[in-house]
């Protein structure tokens, strides 16, 4: 019985070990314009940078978490050099083990608050509607403000970084020919906040949902007042991992519906 007991906890010991050893060489990969790839360990990151203990409001779980994690400053000075804000990009694409996409502005990357979170001080705890492990890597914020609700992005199973053009990036996604004062451009913003994680357009964008632009425009097939109120809360209508935008006004909704509808134009020429 002893000996039992005894091997059994050497077998959770050996585990352990085994998992450990396995976490430390997660990798994240950097690029920039899908080129100059670099991937580290994070062995390697822990090696090269300051670790932080932090503790957060986490939106994902609604409550106070705790988190080993580096500065997402420090990390990217290591993957890209001091004067990485200064590089000829527009945005950061973050990309996650499942296809994810959230891609962010240099300026909002910029601000102070970000970390790159590798572990949780409780273990890992089932995160998102599929209940997926959140390792192992996690982006998330320290500022009140620093909501996904505010495009902060909040990738977790964060697998690359890929710093980029966005119009050369996703030129089929890019409303070419607009004003930046018009309301085309301005849905163009809140679909690259907000929707361009999950929605593409012409197949250029995220993959995890439906593409609104091919083979047909959502707003060929849907009318703008169902599709103003399934923006606005599509848990209304069906189970969906699709999140609610609560806080969009109706103007900035019309904006969205009048980029869908500008891109479907575009496309129709494009077809032609």
């Amino acid at each position: 019985m002893i000996r039992t007991i005894i091997k059994s906890i050497s077998v959770s010991a050996i585990c352990v070990v085994s998992l450990d050893a396995y976490a430390e060489q997660a990798t994240l990969m950097f690029s920039e314009s899908d080129q100059n790839e670099q991937t580290f360990t994070l062995s390697v990151l822990k090696d090269k940078l300051a670790t932080h203990q932090i503790t957060i409001y986490d939106p994902h779980y609604e409550a106070e978490k705790a988190y080993d994690a580096f500065l997402l400053n420090d990390v990217m000075v290591l993957a890209y050099g001091k004067d990485w804000r200064n590089k000829p990009y527009t945005d950061v694409k973050f990309t996650a083990l499942d296809g994810y996409q959230a891609v962010s502005t240099f300026d909002k990357i910029s601000i102070a608050g970000g970390y790159i979170v590798y572990k949780a001080a409780a273990g890992w705890q089932p995160i998102g509607h599929h209940k997926a492990n959140p390792g192992p890597f996690y982006m998330v914020w320290k500022g009140e403000m620093q909501t996904p609700e505010q495009a902060f992005p909040w990738p977790y199973q964060l697998a690359s970084v890929n710093m980029l053009q966005f119009k050369d990036q996703y030129p089929l996604v890019y409303p070419e020919g607009v004003e930046s004062v018009s309301t085309v451009y301005q849905g163009f913003e809140i679909f690259k906040d907000r929707c361009i994680k999950c929605h593409s357009m012409d197949q250029q964008g995220g993959k995890l949902g439906p593409d609104l632009n091919a083979p047909m425009s959502v707003v060929s097939y849907r009318s703008k007042d169902m599709l103003r109120k399934f923006i606005k809360q599509p848990s209304q209508f069906r189970y969906t991992q699709m999140p609610d935008h609560l806080d969009l006004s109706t103007e900035q909704i019309d904006s969205i519906l009048d980029y869908l509808s500008y891109q479907g134009k575009i496309s129709n020429v494009r077809k032609k």
